[in-house]
Formats: C-alpha cells, sequence, structure tokens
C-alpha cells in the first residue's frame, strides 16, 4: 500500500473502530459481570425447573432433589451444586475452589447470595427443610462476562456497531482527503517544476488553508521562484556573454580576411584552421543566442506550415553534407497534407538541428532516415541515424542546455550540447512533444509530436 491517502484513511478507521469497541467493552463489561442481572442469566428453563424442584424438596427431602439432579445431562450437573445438611456435596462432587465464600454466606437469615464462580455469575439458595436441617443450593446462572458480552454485541448491537463502523469510515475518508489532498497538490508541482514550469505556484490552491500545509506550500513557492530568478539570471549572463564575444569575434574574422588577402606563403593551411576555429565559435555563439530567456517571452504562432513539404526541403538542403560523408538520406511521407502552427522560421531551424545531428552522427558509408506519419489530431516525425546511440539512463539528459554524454557520439563529433535543447523548446512551444529512443538495429531515434491545424476548405 504506497498511496499515502489509503494509509491515513486505513488507519485512521481501524483506529476509530477499535475505540468504538473498547468504549463499548468498558460501559458495558461490568454491567454483565453482575451476577444480580437477572434478564441477562442464561437457560431461564433450567432455572425456573431449579426453582420448581427445590420447593418441591422441601415436602419430599433432598433424596427428591439427589434424583432429580442425577437425570440432567452432565452439562446442567456441572451448572448446579448442592451441600446437604451434613455439608457433603449432595452428589460427592468435588465443587470449585472460588464456590466456598458463597455457601458460606447462605444462612436462615440469608437465604439468596450472588457473585461470581470461575468468573460466572451465580446465584446461591438456602432451602430449610421440614425434618431439620437445609439444602444450601449454588446455580452457575451464565458464561463469563467476556462470553456475555460478545454474545451481547453479536445478537444485539451489530447495526448499531455497523453504523458506527459507517460513521468513522465517512468521518475518516474525509480527513485522509483533506490531509491528502495538498500533498498531491505538491507532488503534482514538483513534477511540473521538474519539467520546467519555474512560473507554476501551488500555494494559491491552498489559502483557504491556515496550517503547515500551507506554509509548506508558500515555503515551495519561494523556493521555485528563487531557482526561476537564479536561472534567468544565468542565461542572461550567457547571453550577454556571447553578445559581448560577437565584437572580438567580428575583428578576428576581418584580420582573417586581410591576412588571406595578403596570400603570404606557408600561411594557407594555418589561416584555414583559424576560419573553422572562428566558424565553430560563431555557431556556439549563435546557439546560446537562441536559447530563450522564459517562456513568457515567448511570441504567437501566426504562421502555418506543411510538414512533409518543410521536411522534404531541409533533406534536399542537406543532401550536399550527406554526399561528403557517402550517407544516404531516405525519407518516407504522409499520404495526408499535416500543416501545423509555427512562428517564422523557428520550426524550420528546430527540425533542421535534429536532421543535422542525424547526418553528424552516422558513420561515413551509413545511412539515416525520416518517417513521417499522423493521427487525426497529430504529426509525428521520426529521425533515425546509423551511429552508436546513446546510454539509456542518458536518453532524457541529452535535452538539457550543455549537457554532453561520454560516449563516442560527442567525443567524435564535438559540439556545445544545445542543438536538442533548442529543438525541445521550440517543440514545447509549438504545443508538441519531442523524445529520444535507441532504435533496434540503428541508432538513436528521434521522435516528434505536433498538434495539427484543423482548417475548413
Amino acid at each position: 500500500m504506497r498511496s499515502l491517502f489509503w494509509k491515513m484513511f486505513f488507519g485512521a478507521w481501524i483506529t476509530a473502530v477499535v475505540m468504538v469497541m473498547a468504549a463499548i467493552y468498558t460501559t458495558h463489561f461490568r454491567e454483565f459481570g453482575d451476577p444480580r442481572h437477572e434478564e441477562r442469566w442464561e437457560s431461564q428453563e433450567i432455572f425456573r425447573d431449579l426453582m420448581r424442584n427445590l420447593g418441591r424438596t422441601r415436602r419430599h427431602g433432598p433424596e427428591h432433589f439427589r434424583f432429580w439432579l442425577e437425570r440432567q445431562p452432565p452439562e446442567i450437573q456441572e451448572r448446579i451444586f448442592v451441600l446437604d445438611p451434613g455439608g457433603r456435596e449432595l452428589l460427592g462432587r468435588r465443587m470449585p475452589r472460588d464456590m466456598a465464600p458463597l455457601f458460606e454466606a447462605l444462612s436462615f437469615r440469608n437465604r439468596e447470595s450472588h457473585g461470581m464462580v470461575e468468573n460466572k455469575p451465580s446465584v446461591g439458595f438456602f432451602m430449610p427443610q421440614r425434618e431439620g436441617g437445609s439444602l444450601r443450593v449454588v446455580f452457575i446462572a451464565g458464561k463469563s462476562k467476556e462470553e456475555l458480552l460478545l454474545r451481547f454485541l453479536w445478537r444485539n448491537f451489530w447495526p448499531i456497531l455497523l453504523l458506527s463502523m459507517l460513521a468513522s469510515g465517512a468521518a475518516c475518508y474525509w480527513l485522509a482527503r483533506y490531509l491528502s489532498r495538498p500533498l498531491d497538490q505538491l507532488r503534482a508541482a514538483t513534477r511540473r517544476v521538474a519539467a520546467g514550469e519555474l512560473d507554476y505556484r501551488v500555494a494559491p490552491t491552498l489559502y483557504s488553508r491556515s496550517d503547515e500545509l500551507t506554509d509548506l506550500a508558500r515555503d515551495f513557492d519561494s523556493m521555485t521562484a528563487q531557482l526561476q530568478e537564479s536561472m534567468a539570471e544565468q542565461r542572461r549572463l550567457i547571453k550577454d556573454v556571447s553578445h559581448e564575444l560577437r565584437s572580438p569575434l567580428a575583428r578576428l574574422q576581418v584580420a582573417l580576411g586581410i591576412a588571406r588577402q595578403k596570400k603570404v606563403p606557408g600561411l594557407e593551411t594555418e589561416l584555414d584552421k583559424i576560419g573553422k576555429a572562428a566558424d565553430y565559435l560563431e555557431d556556439i555563439i549563435a546557439d546560446v543566442l537562441s536559447l530563450p530567456v522564459a517562456g513568457r517571452n515567448q511570441r504567437p504562432l501566426d504562421d502555418v506550415v506543411e510538414i512533409n513539404s518543410l521536411v522534404s526541403a531541409l533533406v534536399e538542403d542537406l543532401r550536399g553534407e550527406a554526399r561528403e560523408k557517402d550517407l544516404r538520406v531516405a525519407i518516407a511521407q504522409s499520404d495526408s497534407e499535416l500543416l501545423v502552427a509555427t512562428r517564422g522560421s523557428s520550426l524550420t531551424a528546430a527540425l533542421e538541428n535534429i536532421l543535422r545531428n542525424a547526418i553528424k552522427y552516422s558513420p561515413a558509408g551509413g545511412s539515416a532516415s525520416v518517417v513521417i506519419s499522423a493521427t487525426a489530431e497529430q504529426s509525428r516525425i521520426r529521425v533515425i541515424d546509423s551511429g552508436s546511440g546513446v546510454d539509456e539512463e542518458e536518453l532524457e539528459a541529452i535535452f538539457r542546455p550543455f549537457y554532453r554524454t561520454d560516449s563516442a557520439r560527442t567525443r567524435e563529433s564535438g559540439g556545445l550540447g544545445l542543438g536538442l535543447a533548442i529543438a525541445q523548446r521550440t517543440i514545447l512551444h509549438h504545443r508538441g512533444s519531442i523524445s529520444a529512443s535507441n532504435a533496434p538495429g540503428a541508432g538513436l531515434c528521434v521522435e516528434i509530436h505536433l498538434p495539427l491545424l484543423d482548417i475548413p476548405d
């Protein structure tokens, strides 16, 4: 039982039922232990038969009672003990130890006495005889207090007990729900914050409460706000640094162009290396500047693009890079028109990044494939390379900014770890989803889902 709600519910319910049973036991136990309550004696017929034969014994003597008692079944004989005028048990039996005080209390002045024998309510009678002497009789009138109480509960009290269980169950259900609902809200908020929704706040939903859970929600929101501010400042810092780097980079590229114009012998190779390094640095700065500072800065999706046409155009543009690696790129399009809302060239840049990664991470002479399909509400794009794939535990982490795996994919190709992060943010802004998995018999498979537009004819 992993649910906190059910743990609290059953724990409180069992506790309430036990308390009800304990209260009933405490309030009624003493009543069942009082042997004077004749209405709770067992076997009223046996008691009446006993009293009728005691009356006849006055006229006919102890032998009559002996004759009657010997004819009774053993379970009745075990409940009736008689002392004759000589103080001997009428049938010669051994009496229980705690029966002696009850016999001693019987006399001419006290002809009826009550007490407990073996924890069972018992009654004693003093019967004087016409010929002289007397009989003292003890009748064990019932069972033990515990047995009487259980029988009472079983026969008479179960409707009240059932009603108590239902009432306590309803109260415990409400209590468990009242206590666990804020925890469920905090759990949902934690998942949303972990998914990147740093602007989500949980405290407004708990303002009607004024307890420790409300304070916990406010602390959680405070922590999330500080985290959001810290991450925003970090992104602003990265963007500011990137902007500052563009000025010396531009001067470096100008100086590189001047050096190439001078055509100094022996420097062409070194200048090419400097040019590649400068281009690589320019790509890194462009990727950093593509990261949004905050989700609220996103602009609305005010344009429409057809997925089949867009992906086909991107594949054709990248065939030159594929031919350099002797790489075969296959595309399988959907038969239907797939219209998706977008903004400017943001979706184009994200898909181009993913396609370029598939070409980059596929080995020379390998292949890459793009499969486009659709359901009634979504389009699906699967981009599969023929590289070495990614470790299973890192499939979600590769979408984090600046994350780089330790696998051969990163060591061979380099990169700053921003391409998939930018693509994920772009796809999420388009109200879609993106995921990665290792395709059987191939490399990494990046799957994109985008909602379709329903445009009337």
